[in-house]
């Protein structure tokens, strides 16, 4: 038995020993679990900071490449052949530099990819094609890479401890992000009154900045614009009627000035009879028959009368006893017509001759630049503007360059154009006013291709919106300005037809004076009307802009109904006589662009100021914004 414990004490120390080994290596696993742990912490931290990092990147460099396809497309230039392509390396190379600044790398040909994002109807979602046409692209995605194999390249995987202790190379990481702009349901409204012809007329009802010179030069250009086109033996520039009477080889010409007449015979003057608009008589005899021509008019109590005869009594040739009488030199409509060859029929379904002679004669905007009783092209081009401007009189207005119509077609073109090239899915609408006003949504006649775009009046269909406008003209319906019903009719169109989470626009171009209302409209202003509230243009508590007038306030009532759904009210003003006040404040109502085209010292001017203006609309897209990707 003693031998028995003493065995056992001898075993004893033996067995501490195996633990104590034991214990050294769990202890030395445990401390490298500990590292590997430690080292996969810190790889976990890098890891997220250098994806945070890449997401960041992405972010920006996705924003600002979508917003340098704008920039791009209004930039390129004539010299661009394919401004899709262009803009496209604009943006791919935007996104690069953009990455680049936040020290990631991205490969811009690889990692920049481009789209067309959309709202699926069917499936009431947003949807992204990343195989559309270059000319639909509104959306890019940027993607970042760290996966190469080499991790000291800039797209190498991320070195970390515990991927070499697990033998890797490092840790694959990947980021992208997709910037977009949302599309904007455009309504143009465009004002069809007959003072958007006043530039290029002799007009008494505006006062314009152009010189006498600048509308007779505007006039050539409609005159070349609506040939061939025969308007008796008149010619362009306008010319007194002058009639010729002879008798045995002496003749006398007499040329009707309204107030005065030029006389021209091949023989001497006895005597010349006026008989004026009041059937008075005054006559005149040459002393001693000294002169074949002159100028004769009233004298005393006749001064100032329109003379509509004279009689003319000249010694015959080469007699200086003998006389002719050349009586009857009548000025009145049918001499008229006759002179000039008026004796056709006229040439469009509204308008006559003889309304045309009574213009020449009477009206106070030839009277201001010395046209009265001038009968020829120009004078002719005035008259239809004034009285008889609409298609339906005159249909071919629409094809002469007549101003400030011609300018606003010219952007409204312009900016059809710019929404088929940007690409970011705009839809556009038109309306028009006038004494009334309407959606235009059709197109037909002889010359025009057939438009109808009823189903959807706002429409990506640019070439059909485009068209609508480019067979218009000034007056093509009626002749007054009802501001106030063509917004009423953007605001329903819009409430009707803007589309699910679209940016709905109205562009409202004008000279701003209205002087119609539709029948039963208010001009009350609802309810807590503010003008120092809603007119504060330099925030001092204090309205910048109040008005009495009425026609002022039934628009201002809708801007701010406009304003109150959404909608954002851009304005442009055009032409000498536009009440810039008023467009002005309702651009600021509106939350949107007011642009002043005051129309400058000639037509170009016009032209560039107006094309200006529609780009600087066109191209003011809702800022780029991140969402999710499909």
């Amino acid at each position: 038995m003693r031998r028995m414990f003493t065995n056992l004490a001898l075993l004893r120390p033996q067995r501490d020993d195996a633990r104590r080994g034991v214990f050294i290596v769990v202890g030395a696993l445990c401390l490298v679990a500990c590292m590997m742990f430690v080292a996969y912490s810190v790889d976990i931290g890098l890891i997220s900071f250098t994806k945070t990092k890449m997401q960041n990147a992405t972010d920006t460099a996705a924003l600002a490449a979508a917003m340098e396809i704008t920039n791009a497309i209004s930039t390129a230039g004539p010299n661009v052949s394919d401004v899709f392509a262009y803009a496209q390396t604009q943006s791919r190379t935007a996104a690069q530099t953009v990455a680049s600044l936040n020290g990631i790398y991205i490969d811009k040909n690889v990692d920049v990819l481009f789209g067309r994002r959309y709202y699926n109807t069917s499936s009431a979602s947003y949807q992204t094609d990343w195989n559309a046409a270059a000319n639909q692209t509104n959306a890019v995605k940027v993607i970042a890479r760290r996966t190469g194999a080499n991790t000291s390249a800039p797209d190498g995987k991320v070195p970390g401890m515990f991927s070499v202790v697990a033998g890797q190379t490092g840790t694959s990481v990947q980021t992208e992000s997709i910037a977009y702009i949302e599309p904007r349901d455009m309504v143009v409204v465009h004002d069809f009154s007959r003072s958007m012809n006043f530039d290029s007329t002799f007009s008494d009802e505006t006062v314009t900045r152009l010189t006498q010179a600048q509308i007779e030069a505007n006039l050539a250009l409609m005159w070349s614009d609506i040939q061939p086109l025969t308007l008796g033996t008149m010619a362009f520039t306008p010319q007194y009627m002058s009639q010729t009477k002879s008798n045995t080889g002496a003749n006398g010409v007499v040329t009707f000035k309204n107030t005065s007449v030029d006389i021209t015979t091949n023989t001497k003057i006895k005597t010349v009879k006026l008989t004026f608009s009041n059937s008075a008589t005054q006559s005149f005899s040459i002393s001693n028959e000294t002169t074949v021509s002159g100028s004769w008019a009233g004298t005393g109590s006749n001064a100032g009368k329109s003379i509509v005869q004279v009689d003319l009594t000249i010694r015959k040739v080469g007699s200086t006893s003998q006389s002719w009488t050349l009586s009857s030199h009548q000025y009145n409509s049918t001499t008229i017509a006759a002179a000039f060859g008026l004796t056709g029929t006229y040439p469009y379904a509204g308008g006559s001759w003889s309304n045309y002679i009574s213009f020449v004669q009477t009206n106070g905007g030839l009277g201001l630049y010395n046209y009265n009783h001038k009968y020829g092209g120009m004078t002719w081009l005035c008259y239809v503007m004034y009285a008889q401007p609409s298609f339906a009189s005159t249909k071919d207005l629409w094809k002469t360059r007549h101003y400030p119509f011609t300018a606003i077609k010219e952007g409204h073109e312009l900016l059809c154009d710019f929404l088929t090239n940007l690409g970011f899915d705009d839809h556009v609408g038109m309306v028009s006013y006038d004494s009334t006003h309407r959606v235009e949504t059709t197109l037909s006649g002889t010359g025009m291709p057939t438009v109808n775009i009823s189903a959807n009046p706002i429409t990506n269909d640019y070439a059909s919106v485009k068209a609508l406008m480019h067979y218009k003209q000034a007056a093509h319906y009626s002749n007054a300005t009802n501001m106030t019903g063509g917004l009423k009719d953007s605001i329903t169109l819009l409430d009707n037809y803007k589309r699910t989470g679209s940016r709905p626009a109205i562009l409202l171009m004008t000279d701003g004076n209205g002087n119609t209302l539709d029948s039963g409209e208010s001009s009350t202003l609802p309810t807590g009307w503010d003008w120092n509230a809603l007119f504060d243009y330099d925030g001092n508590g204090t309205g910048d802009y109040t008005t009495s007038d009425n026609y002022a306030k039934a628009t201002l009532k809708y801007v701010k109904q406009a304003v109150d759904k959404g909608y954002t009210v851009h304005c442009i003003s055009v032409g000498a006589d536009a009440d810039r006040n008023l467009l002005k404040a309702i651009a600021f109502l509106g939350k949107g662009y007011y642009i002043d085209v005051p129309g400058g010292s000639s037509v170009n001017d016009m032209q560039d100021q107006v094309k200006a203006a529609f780009t600087k609309i066109a191209a003011a897209v809702p800022p780029a914004r991140l969402v999710s990707g499909n």
